[in-house]
C-alpha cells in the first residue's frame, strides 16, 4: 500500500514554512486499508501525525481526537486505540456499500515556542515562551464504492470542516498523468492558497512533497486546485492557513487539512 513502482515526478521540497505556523508542526492524516474491501468487510484506519506521509512519528493524545464515518444517510462515531505496532491511533469499521468519508478532527491545541523548543500549552504553562500558536487539524479519506450520480454528488459535497479540501470529481478515478481537481474552502467559502500533494513512498525526506501548486479561478469558481497524479498508490492533498485567535498571547489559529485517496494502476 505504501510503496509505488513509479517515481517520475520531480521532487519539490515544499517545507511547511510555505504556510504560516511552525515548521515543526506534524501533518495529520487518515490512511485506510485494504483499499479494495467489499461492503461489510472490516477496514482498518490509522490516524497518523508525521512529517513523512505514510510513516507514523507520534500518536496524538486520544482526548484531542475524534473519528467519524460519513455516508449519504448517516454519521457514525468510531472508536480507536493507540496502535501497539506504531506511534499512531488505530481503529476499524465496516466497509460501506457506497462512497463514504472517513473524517477525523484533531481539536485545537496551543503550542508555545520556548528556549527548549515547541511545547504543548500556553503562556500560563510556559512563561518564557516567545510565541504561541493554536493548531487545529482536519483529515478526510475517501472510501467505499463509487457509482452513479448519487455517489458523485456525495463525493463533491463539503462535509463542513472549517478548512476543507473538496473534490470536484472522484479523485480515485484519475488516470496517471491527468489532474485531480479540488476546491479549497475556508468557512464554506473559496480560499486562495498554496496546495501540496504527494503519494506514500515518494520520499523519506521530511516535509517534502511530489507536487505544489496555487489555487486558481475558472468557470467553476475560485479556490480551484489541480493536482497532477503522477503515480499509483495512496495520495495526500494538504492545505493550511491562519485565522485570528481570540486568546490574548496566542499569535494565530493555524488550520490544516488533508485529504487522502487511493489511485489504481
Amino acid at each position: 500500500m505504501f510503496q509505488s513502482k513509479f517515481a517520475t515526478s520531480v521532487m519539490i521540497g515544499a517545507i511547511g514554512c510555505l504556510f504560516s505556523g511552525a515548521v515543526s508542526a506534524h501533518e495529520f492524516t487518515l490512511i485506510t486499508s485494504p483499499s479494495d474491501a467489499k461492503a461489510g468487510e472490516t477496514m482498518t484506519y490509522v490516524m497518523d501525525s508525521s512529517h513523512v506521509f505514510g510513516k507514523a512519528e507520534e500518536a496524538e493524545a486520544a482526548k484531542h481526537l475524534s473519528a467519524t464515518l460519513i455516508t449519504a444517510d448517516q454519521k457514525t462515531d468510531l472508536d480507536f486505540d493507540v496502535n501497539a505496532d506504531a506511534p499512531n491511533q488505530i481503529g476499524t469499521f465496516d466497509a460501506p456499500e457506497t462512497a463514504a468519508w472517513l473524517s477525523a478532527h484533531r481539536l485545537p491545541v496551543v503550542w508555545s515556542q520556548t528556549p527548549d523548543g515547541w511545547q504543548e500549552g500556553g503562556a500560563d504553562e510556559h512563561p518564557d515562551a516567545v510565541a504561541a500558536v493554536r493548531y487545529e487539524k482536519f483529515a478526510k479519506d475517501l472510501v467505499g464504492a463509487a457509482s452513479g450520480d448519487k455517489a458523485d454528488a456525495f463525493i463533491t459535497a463539503p462535509i463542513g470542516d472549517q478548512l476543507e479540501i473538496v473534490p470536484l470529481s472522484d479523485p480515485r478515478e484519475t488516470a496517471i498523468g491527468d489532474d485531480a481537481t479540488f476546491q479549497i474552502l475556508l468557512d464554506g467559502q473559496p480560499l486562495t492558497t498554496s496546495v501540496l500533494a504527494t503519494y506514500a513512498g515518494f520520499t523519506d525526506t521530511p516535509s517534502s512533497w511530489a507536487y505544489a501548486t496555487e489555487t486558481l479561478t475558472d468557470e467553476r469558481g475560485s479556490g480551484i486546485a489541480k493536482v497532477r497524479i503522477s503515480a499509483p498508490g495512496t495520495w495526500i492533498v494538504r492545505v493550511a492557513t491562519d485565522v485570528a485567535d481570540e486568546e490574548e498571547g496566542v499569535r494565530a489559529h493555524n488550520l490544516r487539512a488533508t485529504l487522502t485517496f487511493d489511485v489504481a494502476k
